[in-house]
């Protein structure tokens, strides 16, 4: 009885890592996203990219109790808002849900044009905060906000005195850039580079206005296909020098990104 009794609680032991393991399989996956914005402070305007990623490898279902999925917020230095996303929007009332393959990327895109109370910021350092509007996921309702927020800094510039409405058009190499100019000696300067090559050395160009007057300019910019990166941005600089040669007044242009992953 006791050689019985011995065996059985051996034959347990053995079995119970077993049982474990099992269990251990059979326990829900952990969700796994991101949620992350980009934002890319230009010469008139700040870019917003919004990007919510699947990362797990199941199916993830967030909901809403309305038609607005996010909100931006800007404020400066003194914790003041100066740009609010949903400020003068008005979003259906009604319930939405977004679901998302595994690895899928959901990625959303807005601007600020630097005015706030009709007045353009001053430059300086900005504090900027998305938070994804969902109050749920896949059924459960989110605990930490956190995870749905982040917040990035970015340095808004002052106005350019020489350039202003400056748009780029095209793609793949081929791009028109138009917008106005005012240069303080009657020409200005261009370059292109994708953040580690020149790809269109410093190129001068004359639209014939000078200070204080502006005078609308086009600029058609070729690149070979096989010159064009695979990963990054392609950005125009447009810039004017000084008496002693130095560069000033620069305005960068992004004519196009390039990601693999997308």
């Amino acid at each position: 009885m006791r050689k019985l009794s011995l065996m059985i609680i051996l034959l347990l032991m053995a079995v119970a890592p077993a049982l474990a393991i099992g269990e251990e399989k059979q326990s829900p996956v952990n969700l796994e996203y991101s949620f992350y914005i980009d934002p890319i402070a230009g010469p008139e305007k700040a870019e917003f990219e919004i990007v919510l990623q699947n990362q797990g490898s199941t199916e993830i279902t967030f909901e809403f109790p309305t038609s607005q999925k996010y909100e931006i917020t800007v404020v400066d230095g003194k914790n003041q808002k100066v740009y609010q996303y949903s400020d003068g929007k008005s979003f259906a009332q009604v319930f939405e849900t977004l679901t998302l393959k595994p690895q899928e990327k959901m990625k959303w895109v807005e601007d600020w044009d630097y005015f706030s109370a009709g007045k353009r910021v001053q430059e300086g350092e900005y504090s900027v905060t998305a938070q994804l509007k969902a109050t749920s996921v896949n059924g459960k309702p989110v605990g930490d906000k956190k995870l749905l927020t982040d917040t990035k800094t970015m340095y808004i510039p002052g106005e350019n005195p020489v350039f202003k409405s400056v748009v780029s058009e095209g793609g793949k190499g081929i791009y028109k850039i138009i917008g106005e100019a005012r240069p303080l000696n009657r020409k200005f300067y261009y370059t292109v580079e994708d953040g580690h090559n020149q790809l269109i050395a410093e190129t001068v160009l004359v639209p014939g206005a000078k200070y204080p007057q502006w005078k609308p300019f086009t600029l058609d910019v070729s690149i070979p296909e096989s010159k064009l990166p695979q990963n990054g941005s392609l950005i125009l600089n447009l810039y004017e020098r000084s008496k002693d040669g130095e560069i000033i007044h620069t305005y960068p242009v992004l004519l196009e990104r390039f990601n693999p992953n997308n």
